[in-house]
């Protein structure tokens, strides 16, 4: 079943996704006694807070101007590439993972894609990192668990020479050949923003965040305290992370109404909370307030049009982002120029756009925009039951 169906306790099931090229984490796990491993602090620049201005991401944006010279790690294909994932806890993980499985398919200069998805789980890609090291992959690509956690693995694969190109989350210290993403600042910040004009300035609002020490949860975090902070008459009547869970998302909101019978509106890093938020408010009889969301999912623009709600999406494509790194990756591996960010460009949108972005062939996990054919998603097992 879909996570928004597991939340509101809804029937359905989901066919076993496919496992083309996908080799379990277990079976690259050597007991190295490194669970509950901390990172090491990274020699250099890139601490844990880069500079924020005018809500964007000074370093990235910085970043995206700097060539990074790859000829070094030139070779002839097909190549083997490792990919470390959050893993299809949610939409957007799942999304994920069908794309750059399809891609990776569908592209003769990948001739193995080993996938490993972590399920959100910091000491698991820790663990896998440890191990690509010995078996020297031609390339990683990185979605971080953890800003902190993951920068000592990223050093030692770099310095073992496997190019490391990191994907989706940020990591400290900036030791990789380059980051694949949007600007994780910036979505959070007008997401925040844009919700607060809205609301004319002033109201009761809940924040709603991801995984605790994830880059997009804390940055979002950070992103959306700094814009609202910019409205002394918007009172935060609640703040809870919520693990990127439909489930999670209506519970910690169900608690959060019985402390506060007045809520204008919710702020979610990541729309699997909102849409937990709308089932709660729907459950217990009360209008819905505004949304402002980072990452909306099917499943969020489906409940939003059903419920006539008002909201704001600042979209954080997994499928978009997964192509793009894959293409990097390859790039990397031909010799060729990157830059030390590559940028993805989105569009915002409200609800007068829901029905250009709301896909009624596939299912509530789903998140947009559509990067394969659809017979892809069908055949992975998203289609609407």
């Amino acid at each position: 079943m879909t996570m928004l169906e597991e939340a509101s306790g809804t029937n359905g099931s989901t066919p076993r996704k496919s496992a083309r090229r996908m080799v379990g984490v277990g079976a690259l796990v050597v007991a190295l006694g490194l669970a509950g491993c901390t990172a090491e602090g990274p020699a250099g620049g890139g601490g844990a807070s880069p500079e924020k201005a005018d809500g964007v991401s000074v370093d990235l944006i910085a970043d995206s101007k700097v060539d990074v010279d790859t000829s070094k790690y030139a070779k002839d294909g097909p190549y083997t590439i490792a990919t470390l994932t959050q893993g299809p806890i949610n939409g957007w993980g799942l999304t994920w993972d069908e794309t750059v499985t399809y891609e990776a398919d569908h592209n003769p200069d990948v001739g193995d894609l080993i996938l490993l998805p972590a399920n959100g789980d910091a000491d698991s890609q820790i663990t896998s990192m440890e191990n690509l090291v010995s078996q020297k992959p031609d390339a990683i690509m990185l979605d971080p668990q953890g800003r902190a956690a993951l920068a000592a693995s990223v050093s030692r694969a770099m310095a073992a020479g496997i190019p490391v190109i990191v994907c989706g989350n940020g990591v400290e210290g900036k030791k990789y050949v380059t980051y694949n993403d949007v600007d994780l600042y910036q979505v959070g910040y007008d997401s925040a923003k844009t919700l607060a004009e809205r609301l004319g300035g002033k109201g009761d609002v809940v924040l709603m965040h991801g995984i605790a020490g994830v880059d997009a949860a804390e940055t979002w975090k950070q992103a959306a305290e700094d814009a609202f902070g910019q409205y002394p008459d918007i009172k935060i009547v609640g703040s809870e992370y919520a693990d990127w869970s439909v489930a999670t998302g209506k519970a910690k909101m169900t608690a959060i109404m019985a402390a506060n019978p007045k809520i204008d509106a919710v702020w979610s890093g990541g729309s699997e909370m909102a849409t937990g938020a709308m089932l709660a408010f729907d459950e217990a009889g009360k209008d819905q307030p505004l949304y402002g969301v980072a990452n909306p999912t099917n499943g969020f623009l489906r409940l939003a049009k059903e419920y006539g709600i008002g909201f704001n999406a600042f979209p954080d494509p997994p499928g978009t982002i997964a192509k793009a790194c894959l293409e990097t990756t390859l790039k990397v591996l031909h010799g060729e120029t990157v830059h030390k960010f590559e940028p993805v460009e989105i569009e915002s949108f409200d609800e007068t756009q829901l029905d250009d972005h709301y896909v009624p062939e596939l299912s509530d996990d789903f998140v947009g925009p559509i990067e394969l054919p659809m017979q892809a998603y069908l055949d992975a097992g998203m289609a609407r039951k």
